[in-house]
């Protein structure tokens, strides 16, 4: 059996619209071993989500392949990834992503009764083991609008793990819930996979995650690095600058601001703005074209 719970062999994501290619993934080479909790850090727009959701089989990639507990599921049918999914892969979302009109109990019932392998008694036992070892006994009947954010995030815990899957990607985990939740439900995930060996990968752009993890990974511009990538925001925001020429973009702002400037004299010229509000922004937008125009002439 394959030590491997995850790989991901040169995945390339290019979305196409009528004018152009756009390269969301570029070349991606991942693996996760069996037990590993494995971080994948990015900021918002740099492809992590795209990755989790090829890395589970609910995109395909441009090129390349994915190996999901020793089984390359790049090619299959729509059928069989849908039984592949259910058996082998759990999912938790930021937004839960619960069934509003199932109970707790239903909620988890339902990926065992999509492997087709069990029976609704069988579906049932496990479902009301996994609330159990989730720490939601008790509560098995009760509808998601009758939770907290926590509870229903460990509802959606319990569902993940209810099939005994090779892994489980979690997208932003605690990004809905407040900061006593999250504390609870990433102990609860920390615990799955020490006690259990279970194999779990996080997206997320929250760095004290990290903490958690057996490996990190980084994620910047469709492209994954085992090492923080060097350059910084800050640089970013020095090569946007140095592209820029001198001044334009003050300039532009100036224009706007003259724009608004004569909207506002209209407006108060109709009697849409009070004289008071008006003499304020009036102080407040000279104030500022006058510190532009400074600055352009420099």
């Amino acid at each position: 059996m394959s030590e491997d719970a995850l790989v991901l062999r040169d995945v390339w994501k290019i979305y196409k619209t009528a004018t152009e290619e756009i390269p969301v993934l570029k070349g991606i080479n991942l693996t996760v071993r069996q037990g590993e909790l494995a971080i994948i850090m990015g900021p918002s727009g740099s492809g992590k989500s795209t990755l989790l959701s090829i890395a589970g089989g609910l995109e395909n990639p441009s090129r390349g392949n994915v190996i999901v507990g020793g089984v390359d599921i790049t090619n299959l049918s729509e059928d069989e990834l849908t039984k592949i999914r259910a058996r082998k892969i759990g999912f938790v979302f930021q937004s839960f992503n619960l069934i509003r009109n199932l109970t707790a109990l239903e909620n988890v019932m339902m990926p065992l009764i999509f492997t087709g392998i069990y029976s609704w008694k069988q579906a049932r036992e496990i479902a009301q083991k996994m609330l159990e070892i989730v720490g939601l006994k008790g509560h098995e009947e009760k509808f998601p609008r009758q939770l907290s954010g926590g509870q229903q995030q460990r509802v959606a815990i319990a569902r993940a793990l209810a099939p005994s899957p090779d892994i489980i990607l979690m997208d932003e985990p605690t990004g809905s819930l407040d900061v006593d939740s999250a504390s609870r439900v990433l102990s609860l995930v920390k615990w799955l996979n020490e006690a259990f060996g279970q194999t779990i990968v996080i997206v997320t752009h929250n760095p004290e995650i990290s903490e958690l993890a057996s490996r990190t990974f980084y994620i910047r511009g469709g492209q994954i690095f085992e090492q923080p990538p060097t350059t910084t925001l800050a640089d970013k925001v020095k090569e946007v600058k140095a592209s820029t020429k001198k001044g334009e973009l003050e300039k532009l702002q100036l224009e706007l601001l003259k724009i608004k400037l004569d909207a506002l004299e209209s407006a108060a010229r109709e009697g849409k703005i009070s004289p008071e509000i008006l003499d304020a922004e009036l102080k407040s937008l000279e104030a500022r074209i006058a510190r532009l125009e400074k600055f352009i002439e420099k």
